[in-house]
């Protein structure tokens, strides 16, 4: 079949994916199998010099000319079982390597020459180069200077690809090891088309080349090798001008379930895919000079610990900067440290929660927002306990329709913020993240009031039903009009009827309310009302 027909099928094909809904294509996008992989077993009796001599020194095979046809150990991601399959050389298809890479395809897999050919052009030209430049280059084993790619079965329609270790190791060393260095394109991605191949191929090389500084694959560093390997497809096309390399759909949903994400709890949800991912993108664009390459190949397994000395250099924690990253996923600005570049990032602040009376956990390495109520321009006091590794923001949108943001401050044992009266805000958002342990903390805010002499609060038992109780208001000289008197707990809020006033001695009384009906820990009280046109507030926590 000559070119043009190739080209014209795929075509076709391409344009019944578009009009046909869900015709080849998976119910969940596709991400990396590498994660999945069983770690490498190497011999116990062996220590790490032997293990390196016969992992690089023994193997010395020339694969020049290639086989036209291998077979080769191939992981099953229905079962995490191994299969092996016989796949043809499509790429060079004299056997005669003259580039890096070399292509076989399974038998029986529908690709066509234009695939293979683009496959090959791209990473020749693009991928490899590129990687090469800002990460690092790969091992070589075998002593081919070559990389095999695989297109097969992987038998899972939610895995694009995956990258091996066990294939960096002898036989003698590690079993079902196809011994040279190689990554893997699931077959099921054809329907696809050529961007998301090129996505995963990028992807998987990069974890090729992670594995030659000495990455562990333990789970509590997935989050970083990921990351890395997502921001990689960003880099290369950031690079090359070709924005067919990146796909931001996993930071969308990612920032669509926020609640239910961490940086590192790790579950190889799509979501978590585009934390990693996000992340890594907010670093390269705002701490490092165009890339990452001295972060890729610190060979430390911690990679916390890696990262934490990256950002020292910057004169900054990870503390700052997950509250930093985790304010621009929320708002993205249009320049500046709280933005992205090419990413369109952002929440409805309208959405957002409202922070509640008493006590809120935030999760360790995760998210919380929190809408505040208006203070227009009396000012406002924020203050939490200081906690180890949490970090806070406020976003607060000025009378001019600006978002700007501040810094908690931490004064001695409490993280504070005070804005003085006559600063309109129409808007305010609080970002908190904790680097550390889950954080269970209660937020006081507070709102410049009357002087206490102008209204007092008093909190009246019930004498003949217990956990029954009324409010009493005393406001010398009266006020505009009964106040207005409102309970709200972590679980309900109940906003109380006056049932009585005294206007010779300007007291109001409230209808009698169950304690039991709010819950149980702390209940903000707030009374408000008006003297003379001008807003009286008293906010007070009781416990009951």
């Amino acid at each position: 079949m000559s070119h043009y027909r190739h080209l014209q099928t795929l075509t076709i094909t391409l344009f019944l994916l578009l009009i046909l809904p869900g015709f080849g294509l998976a119910s969940s996008p596709p991400v990396s199998g590498t994660p999945l992989v069983p770690p490498v077993q190497v011999g116990a009796a062996l220590s790490t010099g032997q293990v390196e001599t016969i992992a690089f020194s023994l193997l010395g095979k020339s694969s020049t000319p290639l086989p036209l046809q291998e077979k080769f150990h191939v992981t099953l991601f229905s079962n995490s079982g191994m299969r092996q399959v016989t796949a043809n050389l499509q790429y060079p298809m004299s056997g005669d390597a003259t580039g890096p890479l070399n292509i076989y395809v399974e038998v029986g897999a529908p690709i066509s020459e234009w695939l293979i050919t683009s496959l090959v052009r791209e990473f020749e030209q693009v991928i490899y180069p590129t990687i090469h430049e800002y990460f690092g280059t790969e091992s070589d084993i075998d002593g081919n200077g070559q990389i095999t790619l695989l297109i097969t079965d992987l038998d899972a329609d939610h895995i694009s690809g995956y990258f091996d270790a066990r294939n960096q190791y002898s036989n003698k060393v590690v079993t079902n090891s196809n011994e040279r260095e190689m990554i893997y394109i699931n077959s099921r991605m054809l329907s696809y088309g050529l961007d998301t191949m090129l996505q995963a191929l990028a992807h998987e090389f990069t974890h090729l080349v992670q594995w030659n500084y000495h990455w562990n694959y333990s789970p509590d560093s997935i989050w970083f090798t990921e990351g890395m390997a997502m921001y990689s497809g960003y880099l290369v096309g950031k690079v090359s001008g070709q924005t067919r390399y990146w796909d931001f759909g996993s930071i969308h949903d990612f920032l669509r379930s926020y609640e239910n994400v961490t940086v590192l709890d790790w579950q190889q949800r799509y979501a978590d895919y585009g934390a990693a991912y996000a992340y890594m993108l907010y670093l390269s664009e705002h701490y490092s000079p165009g890339h990452l390459r001295r972060l890729f190949q610190d060979p430390r397994n911690n990679r916390l610990a890696v990262l934490a000395d990256y950002l020292a250099s910057y004169d900054t924690t990870l503390d700052a900067v997950l509250a930093d990253w985790a304010t621009a996923n929320a708002f993205d600005l249009p320049s500046g440290h709280y933005s992205y570049a090419d990413l369109t990032a952002g929440l409805n602040t309208a959405s957002l929660p409202v922070l509640p009376h008493g006590a809120i956990t935030v999760p360790a390495w995760g998210t919380r927002y929190w809408r505040l109520s208006d203070s227009g321009s009396k000012g406002l006091s924020i203050q939490m306990p200081a906690r180890s590794g949490l970090a806070a923001r406020l976003v607060e949108k000025t009378g001019d329709g600006q978002w700007v943001v501040r810094e908690l401050h931490k004064v001695g044992n409490q993280l504070q913020y005070q804005r003085n009266p006559g600063v309109s805000v129409t808007e305010s958002v609080l970002v908190l993240t904790t680097t550390g342990e889950d954080a269970r903390v209660t937020v006081e805010t507070s709102i410049p009031t009357a002087p206490s002499s102008e209204i007092t609060v008093v909190i009246v038992p019930d004498l003949l039903l217990m956990g029954r109780y009324a409010v009493l208001v005393k406001a010398p000289g009266g006020l505009d009009g009964p106040p207005t008197v409102e309970l709200n707990s972590m679980t309900s809020e109940e906003t109380l009827s006056i049932a009585r006033t005294w206007p010779e001695q300007t007291l109001y009384l409230t209808a009698p309310f169950a304690s039991q009906s709010l819950g149980g820990g702390p209940i903000q009280l707030l009374v408000k009302g008006y003297k003379n046109g001008q807003e009286i507030l008293v906010r007070q926590i009781i416990d009951l």
